[in-house]
């Protein structure tokens, strides 16, 4: 006899909610009563789908990653760069997902199965900005002697500075001061921070060569 299938609401109520309590109180001071209560549901409805509370917290971040980590391809590094600071900018101050994601580090230092988690979300969202670089210096708006490493690095590292030792907020200004700093760094002169319709009358003129 096949059992009832399990509900796409529940489910995403109970990691909302593991989520916000996470985010509050961390691994060890949450309780899954807590998620339960918030999420409507009976303890029992949680540990049917994730034994233990690390399971828990694990598949709600990693809701949270695959719901805030969109790829950028606007066709230009300005567009790719503005998109990707503007959107880590939203989601690290965002009381929730941005408490979350600090949690998530410290956790991740004594718990061994959170570490694992973490390197891996952080290896792929790096593996995403990588490409986009490499899209970057294949339409000739990016320098080809770039360390793409290194390049990865410092697009989000000032974000983090600011709000994790600064802890000073994350404005539009400093965004766009960030995304001019580096795309005038790595970006090709004349190409990287031409205006929009120069950028489409260079790509149209370079598809007919």
């Amino acid at each position: 006899m096949v059992g009832r299938p399990r509900s796409t609401e529940c489910d995403r109520a109970i990691l909302e909610a593991a989520l916000a309590e996470y985010a509050a109180r961390g691994l060890e001071a949450m309780s899954v009563d807590a998620v339960a209560a918030r999420a409507g549901v009976s303890k029992a409805t949680i540990y049917r789908r994730y034994p233990s509370k690390v399971e828990l917290v694990m598949a709600a971040v990693l809701m949270l990653c695959e719901e805030t980590s969109p790829e950028f391809d606007t066709g230009t590094l300005e567009g790719d760069v503005r998109g990707y600071v503007s959107n880590l900018a939203q989601v690290i101050s965002d009381p929730v997902y941005g408490a979350a994601k600090r949690t998530l580090l410290f956790d991740a230092v004594t718990n061994d199965d959170l570490l694992r988690m973490h390197r891996t979300l952080v290896a792929t969202r790096r593996d995403q900005v990588r490409a986009m670089f490499e899209r970057a210096i294949d339409r000739g708006e990016m320098r080809t002697d770039t360390d793409l490493e290194f390049a990865t690095d410092q697009l989000g590292a000032p974000l983090f500075y600011r709000h994790l030792l600064l802890h000073d907020d994350i404005d539009d200004t400093y965004v766009a001061k960030v995304v001019t700093d580096f795309v005038a760094r790595y970006g090709v002169s004349g190409t990287a921070m031409a205006a929009p319709g120069q950028r489409a009358a260079r790509v149209t003129a370079r598809s007919r060569t």
